[in-house]
C-alpha cells in the first residue's frame, strides 16, 4: 500500500515526534513534513498525501475546506490539538489528536480514520434523517445558532446540539459547509436561501 502522509506543524518538537511515531506505525510508505503554512498547499499538490495532521494555526474553515478540494476532496485531515479552538472548526476535521495523546490513542485514531477511506463511504447506504432533523438541517444551513433554531422550533437549545450530532454521524458529514452542499444537492434547500 502506497500512502503519504503530511505533517503540517511550526514546532520542530511535535513535529518531529508526530513524524517519529508515524513512522513506527507501518500506516504510511513516506511520511513528509512542513514547517509552515505558506507551504502548505504546495507539498499537498507535489506529494498527494492520503492524509494531513494538520496545526489548526495552519487554516481557517475555508482554507480547511480548500485543502480538501486542491486533493480532490478524497484528503483525511486530522487536526493536531494543544490550544484552545472554537469548537465549529474543531468539528470540521476528520479526526483530532491532542497533543497529550498516547501513542496507542494515536495509532488508534490513525487506523480508524484510514478505515473511513472515500470509497468505503460510499457503499454505505445513506440513512434517512427524521423530519426534525430535516427541519434542523435547513434552519442550520441558512445560518442560524443553535439558539435561533431552538426558538423557532420551540425545543431546546440540547435537543438541537442532538439532532445536528444525528445528521452529523447519518450523513457523515461534519462541516456547516458540507451540509448545505448536501441540502442543495438533495433539493431541501435553494441556492437563494444560503445567501
Amino acid at each position: 500500500m502506497n500512502r503519504t502522509l503530511i505533517i503540517a506543524e511550526p514546532s520542530e518538537i511535535i513535529r518531529k515526534g508526530l513524524i517519529q511515531i508515524a513512522e513506527s506505525l507501518d500506516f504510511f510508505s513516506s511520511v513528509k513534513e512542513v514547517a509552515c503554512s505558506s507551504m502548505l498547499h504546495d507539498s499537498i499538490k507535489k506529494h498527494k498525501p492520503q492524509m494531513v495532521l494538520l496545526n489548526p494555526t495552519f487554516v481557517n474553515p475555508d482554507g480547511l475546506l480548500e485543502l480538501k478540494e486542491i486533493s480532490g476532496n478524497d484528503l483525511l485531515v486530522a487536526g493536531v490539538i494543544y490550544s484552545l479552538y472554537d469548537d465549529e472548526f474543531i468539528s470540521m476535521f476528520d479526526e483530532v489528536i491532542m497533543v497529550g495523546d498516547t501513542r496507542q490513542k494515536i495509532s488508534k485514531k490513525l487506523g480508524d480514520l484510514l478505515d473511513k477511506t472515500p470509497e468505503k463511504n460510499r457503499k454505505k447506504p445513506p440513512e434517512t434523517l427524521s423530519v426534525r432533523e430535516l427541519d434542523v438541517l435547513k434552519l442550520l444551513v441558512k445560518g442560524l445558532s443553535n439558539k435561533e433554531i431552538s426558538d423557532k422550533l420551540f425545543i431546546s437549545t440540547h435537543t438541537v446540539i442532538s439532532h445536528r450530532k444525528n445528521i452529523t454521524q447519518k450523513l457523515n458529514i461534519k462541516s456547516v459547509a458540507g451540509l448545505t452542499v448536501y441540502a442543495i444537492l438533495n433539493e431541501l434547500i435553494s441556492m437563494e436561501d444560503v445567501q
